[in-house]
């Protein structure tokens, strides 16, 4: 016997068009880091090389090239350069009595992120964060974005960044986003 969830899912898997991949990507923007930070969960292609290091070597950065939205907080509307990385997104538990709350895990970030990540976790600021999905038929529209994330509870190894990212305020947000009053909502008012 199948429940509502199930027959969703497979409704879902179903009707997604054939050879098209979603793209993760994460942005994270804080002051004291040196730019924004832009990465993809994704193998990406070839979208630049490094600085040539003492003995003349330069390495392949793997990526993607996509266009942010109109209203993005940097570089609205333009192609930007999304760095190929694996990270994980852990969903939030459900407590009752708690706000919710994810946490992250990007694995071989670059080196000059690692280095502002420390200070920056020590500056007691939140990292803002920006999660976009894009579908690999179209990386010119976001399809999926949530905004109003923080990074905090940083911690910071080697080659690894982990944090908890909270959804700042959500608690306080009316649902779904308007106000009734009775006025617009005649049902509201009293006889």
């Amino acid at each position: 016997m199948t429940d509502i969830w199930t027959e969703a899912i497979e409704e879902a898997y179903a009707s997604a068009p054939a050879g098209v991949v979603a793209w993760d990507t994460l942005e994270l923007r804080h002051p004291m880091l040196d730019r924004t930070y832009r990465f993809v969960l994704d193998e990406g292609e070839k979208i630049g090389e490094t600085e040539p290091d003492e003995n003349g070597k330069t390495q392949d950065i793997y990526g993607r090239v996509l266009r942010l939205e109109d209203d993005a907080p940097e570089d609205a509307g333009e192609l930007v350069e999304f760095i190929a990385t694996a990270f994980e997104v852990r969903l939030p538990a459900s407590e009752a009595d708690r706000p919710p709350e994810m946490s992250i895990v990007l694995d071989n970030v670059p080196g000059g992120l690692m280095k502002a990540m420390g200070p920056a976790a020590a500056s007691g600021q939140a990292v803002e964060l920006t999660y976009r999905e894009y579908l690999s038929d179209d990386p010119d529209t976001v399809h999926f974005r949530l905004t109003g994330l923080s990074l905090r509870k940083v911690g910071v190894t080697t080659l690894r960044v982990e944090g908890k990212i909270t959804f700042m305020g959500l608690h306080s947000r009316s649902f779904p986003g308007a106000f009734y009053n009775a006025t617009d909502n005649a049902t509201l008012g009293r006889s």
